[in-house]
């Protein structure tokens, strides 16, 4: 093989004729004297000290590879290596790839550069092999630190990979819900079918669920056909050949669609029977706890979100967390309907799972559903948002980008590298998180508490008013539902008589072409007419004094006015969506010139729906008034609109309907969940405590354990030691903070671990003063990891 002249070559002794090498020195150096620290990628430059190439001898009976190892070196094939990438080189694009997502040809090209040495494609694959082989190398040494710290059985990492949600205390408060979870899909994380098709090899993490393990639901739930626009249609025929549909099993009821699942199908759901002949992996499917923690990962195959990934995930909540487990997900209104409709039905009655809808997508729900699945009107989620998902996705959407073309092999490998160090950082935040919401949680007592308190003053109602108000409310809103529809036939007719007269008035137009077709409607809107009265059985022909006719024509306007509402709703609700976008992180140039040409297009349509209630709300029984762009455009409740529909005076005149008193109950509901946060928070607060004083013990303890047997594993202990205490200084520094707070209310005190022996340490009232040590060493290698990325990003 030719090899770039500027590459360092070195063949080695000839007693050892099976080592010839050739590597490429990044990073992997003998700095001079003068020099303390060794850069990360030092420049070859023969007056600072670096040697460009040196020999690397091979004992007998050892493979090349092992002695590339030995001396820092990571060869690019298993057999006979010809060329060798440095260790530290090798760690350092595998932190870059755990946090920005650079591809391998990008870095190599770059690494080529800065060494003055000429790329060749092959070097990329090379690096890509020998880039597997180490992280092999990393996650069996993980298998051994999990033997040796006990945390290798089958599901610990989803069990207690957070210590605020599972890390439990005797004698603690008993928490309902025991554990807050969000579900949700993506579809950007695709992979093009028939790609990597020779790499066979099988990427076991603990995140993702088996394609298997999804499958067992996949006939919980009937199919049913998507309603589809008339450019769609041939997509649709598509996916029912396929049987792909996206909105397989989300209905509320069994027999239909819902509002609410029809708008979360037109945002988020829609995948088409192309999209599934194209890509073999579809997107991925994520559920994660309510501090960030990433629980489980599905691979979606050949299909949108189908209803088997959520009934998985819940399957698995239910096996491993058991009673009060609650989930928000983008349609938790139906879900939990279609949860009844399934073998998971009694589980998660006897379990008591609960499963509502994200506070943010909650507000594209129409109000009923928002009063009975939004968390704010639901007791012990505090102020939780349940958007936990879309913040990960924002994060995964690096990964996206890259792993296209790979292997099912490395598609898996990098999104589990990225979401492992997600949850690194989310370890590192979780006192951060507790901060944050108890600082949150005071500021909305704070804000909310006095004026809530002086609206009670001024108008004489009570906190029982408040709780009597939504669930009167509810139960309207329930009623409304069920009232009887109008005959069809008759609404049909009294439509066909006003479509005549208006015919009858185009067929006077001047001209020739605009009258010709003005005649052919005229004709077939009086055969329209005729049929009907045949069918109808009508002796003589309704008029405008016929009180069928004026009846039916009440119903036909309210009906239009109806469908105006829900028009011009719906375009409120796409431009919520559409602005949300914009602002998502990772979002490029084009698609955002793309997203605001949308959202220019969407406000000139709300306008134009807007004039058509205006001219319908008049004609109403009694008369609407007129709205204006600004009143609809600052909508913050969706569930307004269908206030506008009701016009029974009865209706308009109940306390719970008036613009102040929803604006009371809203904040005075903020209150209660503020004060849930607070009880919630003051028992994660104790459980992250007792949990740095266990994990330190457990690492001592395996530390010594393992000095016995592998000295060179008991270093190993010892470093991840240091890299967590070092994180878990920082958490006690936080907790410090908490304890201080105005207003904090929660224990002092170490806690103790359910079975823990904790008797050790003296508690007290009050936590003593902490002595927390400094990690020089530590300190010193995040700064230069920190300069290298800064430089790697520059």
């Amino acid at each position: 093989m030719e090899v770039p002249p500027a590459a360092s070559i070195l063949q080695q002794p000839r007693r050892i004729p099976r080592t010839a090498t050739q590597y490429i020195l990044c990073g992997s150096h003998r700095p001079s004297r003068s020099v303390r620290r060794r850069p990360l990628l030092p420049v070859p430059d023969a007056a600072a000290g670096y040697e460009p190439a040196r020999e690397v001898l091979q004992r007998d009976g050892d493979e090349a590879n092992v002695s590339l190892v030995l001396d820092g070196l990571m060869g690019g094939s298993p057999f006979l290596p010809e060329t060798a990438f440095s260790l530290p080189l090798l760690e350092f694009y595998h932190q870059l790839r755990r946090r920005h997502q650079v591809g391998i040809q990008g870095f190599m090209k770059v690494i080529c550069s800065t060494l003055s040495i000429s790329y060749y494609p092959a070097l990329q694959e090379k690096f890509s092999q020998a880039f597997d082989a180490y992280f092999d190398v990393l996650e069996r040494l993980q298998k051994l630190s999990d033997q040796a710290l006990g945390r290798d059985a089958e599901g610990w990492r989803l069990r207690n990979a957070c210590p605020c949600c599972s890390f439990q205390q005797a004698g603690e408060p008993v928490l309902v819900p025991a554990r807050l979870h969000a579900m949700d899909g993506c579809s950007s994380h695709k992979r093009l079918n028939g790609v990597g098709y020779t790499d066979e090899r099988v990427f076991e993490s603990s995140y993702f669920q088996t394609p298997q393990q999804v499958d067992v639901f996949k006939d919980e739930v009937k199919p049913r056909k998507r309603r589809a626009r008339e450019e769609d249609v041939q997509d649709v025929e598509e996916d029912e050949q396929l049987n792909t549909n996206p909105t397989e099993g989300l209905p509320t009821d069994v027999g239909g669609p819902t509002k609410c699942t029809d708008r979360w199908v037109t945002e988020n759901a829609s995948s088409t029977g192309k999209t599934a002949v194209v890509f073999e992996q579809t997107g991925i499917f994520i559920g994660a706890c309510r501090h960030g923690m990433v629980e489980l990962v599905q691979e979606m195959v050949r299909s949108g979100e189908l209803a088997k990934y959520p009934l998985a995930m819940l399957d698995t909540y239910m096996r491993e967390f058991g009673e009060g487990q609650c989930i928000g997900y983008d349609i938790g209104c139906s879900m939990d309907k279609t949860v009844q409709a399934t073998s998971l039905k009694d589980r998660a009655n006897d379990l008591k799972l609960i499963l509502i809808v994200n506070a943010f997508h909650g507000y594209a729900h129409n109000r009923l559903c928002q009063l009975c699945h939004h968390p704010l009107f639901r007791t012990g989620l505090g102020l939780e948002d349940f958007e936990t998902c879309k913040r990960i996705f924002s994060s995964l959407g690096t990964v996206a980008r890259l792993i296209r073309h790979a292997s099912h092999f490395h598609w898996k490998m990098f999104i589990h590298l990225h979401i492992q160090q997600w949850d690194e950082d989310r370890y590192a935040e979780l006192s951060n998180f507790l901060l944050k919401n108890y600082k949150q949680a005071l500021e909305v007592l704070r804000e909310y508490e006095p004026e809530v308190r002086m609206f009670k003053a001024a108008t004489g109602y009570t906190d029982e008013d408040f709780d009597s108000w939504t669930v009167a409310e509810r139960r309207y809103l329930q009623d409304a539902k069920k009232k009887p529809e109008a005959d069809a036939q008759e609404q049909a007719y009294v439509q066909a008589l006003v479509d005549l007269e208006n015919a009858t008035y185009a067929g006077k137009a001047a001209k020739e072409a605009e009258r010709r077709a003005a005649v052919a409607k005229l004709s077939l809107a009086q055969n329209v007419v005729a049929d009907l009265e045949r069918r109808l059985g009508l002796p003589e022909p309704w008029t405008a004094e016929t009180p069928e006719y004026q009846r039916n024509l009440g119903i036909l306007q309210r009906t239009q006015f109806d469908k105006a509402v829900d028009h011009l709703e719906g375009l409120v609700v796409q431009r919520l969506f559409e602005l949300a976008k914009a602002n998502i992180s990772g979002t490029g140039y084009k698609m955002r010139k793309h997203i605001s040409a949308a959202i220019t297009r969407r406000s000139a349509a709300v306008r134009s729906a807007l004039n058509t209630y205006n001219r319908l709300a008049p004609k109403q029984d009694p008369p609407r008034q007129k709205l204006e762009y600004s009143e609809v455009a600052n909508y913050g409740w969706l569930g307004e609109f269908d206030l506008l529909k009701e016009s029974r005076h009865e209706v308009l005149e109940k306390p719970w309907s008036q613009p102040a008193n929803r604006e009371a109950v809203t904040k005075y509901l903020k209150v209660h969940r503020a004060r849930e946060e607070i009880q919630r928070l003051n028992v994660e607060i104790p459980r992250l405590r007792a949990w740095v004083d266990a994990e330190d013990e457990t690492f001592t303890r395996a530390a010594a354990s393992a000095r016995v047997d592998d000295g060179r594993l008991a270093d190993h202990l010892r470093h991840l030691h240091g890299r967590r205490r070092a994180l878990n200084d920082q958490h006690l520094r936080r907790l410090h903070q908490i304890y201080r707070l105005a207003g904090y209310t929660g224990p002092v005190d170490f806690g103790m671990r359910v079975g823990f022996n904790n008797s050790e340490h003296d508690t007290g009232d009050v936590e003593p003063e902490l002595e927390i040590e400094e990690h020089d060493e530590l300190n010193d290698e995040m700064v230069r990891l920190g300069e290298a990325l800064e430089q790697a990003t520059l």
